[in-house]
């Protein structure tokens, strides 16, 4: 196990990198004492743990989580510290403010090429909601709570992405509900609004994500990298003749790819054998 490296006053990393299986790669956001709630530094951390995972070729699928009772309480409101100062970080080029610093999490994640799945798990709010509506999957425990909180701060509803991702989740009334009244959601409601897919009970929930993670990370490199890719451009395709037409170009250039063919070979002979 190993851990990013900004880290907090005591000294602990505020982002841990755990491989969880093969080709699964966890990344948790460790202030557990401050329930995960974001500040600069884990920002910058997050940021970091997210580009370790991209470099990695050989993994397949990330799960973001909390350590601790939470997810991540959201920004924190009496100890967010100070972004990085432009040029001293890769995400903080000349003329970046600290907001799109943070806000910039939910683009990394969908620029991330592995399958992200958020594992849910106690509070998460504001920010800490926002950031998991960015993930490919949200999964949550039983015991997980929601809210988008922005608006109890006094500014606007709308922040880290939250306009964009969740109105594509759920439609926008049901969005537009949880944005303005800033209401708490348990995991249950989480499930029927199609937040999260999946809601385990707490004792199961670390072995139920990791066995998630790894029946996805079973298939090819290729198809789980363009999968992505295709889905979330296609979610915003301008018409039905661009979706198709780029599904098109990733199946004929699959059916050449030499990871592919070898995998549906075996498949093929697995299905035989049955």
């Amino acid at each position: 196990m190993s851990g990013m490296a900004d880290t907090d006053a005591a000294a602990q990393p505020l982002v841990v990198v755990e491989q969880l299986a093969p080709h699964v790669t966890a990344l948790r956001l460790n202030r557990p004492e401050r329930l995960n709630a974001l500040s600069f530094p884990m920002t910058a951390a997050l940021h970091d743990g997210l580009d370790a995972v991209a470099a990695d070729d050989e993994c397949k699928v990330v799960v973001l989580t909390g350590a601790g009772r939470g997810f991540c309480a959201g920004l924190d409101l009496r100890d967010f510290g100070r972004p990085p100062a432009p040029g001293t970080h890769p995400w903080m080029p000349a003329g970046r403010t600290g907001q799109a610093f943070m806000s910039d999490l939910t683009r990394h994640l969908r620029a991330t090429p592995q399958i992200v799945i958020a594992a849910i798990n106690g509070v998460a709010y504001g920010g800490g909601l926002a950031i998991p509506l960015a993930c490919d999957l949200r999964v949550a425990s039983a015991d997980a709570r929601l809210c988008a909180a922005f608006i109890k701060t006094g500014l606007t509803g709308t922040d880290i992405g939250i306009s964009y991702f969740l109105p594509r989740l759920i439609g926008a009334s049901r969005a537009f509900d949880l944005m303005v009244t800033g209401r708490t959601i348990d995991a249950a409601e989480a499930e029927r609004m199609g937040i999260v897919s999946q809601v385990y009970e707490p004792a199961d929930f670390r072995s139920e994500v990791t066995a998630l993670a790894t029946g996805i990370a079973g298939y090819t490199k290729y198809g789980l990298r363009n999968t992505k890719e295709v889905m979330w451009h296609n979610l915003d395709a301008a018409s039905v003749d661009a979706a198709i037409a780029i599904e098109n170009r990733n199946q004929d250039l699959g059916n050449v790819n030499a990871e592919v063919r070898q995998y549906m070979s075996e498949y093929a002979n697995r299905i035989v054998k049955k």
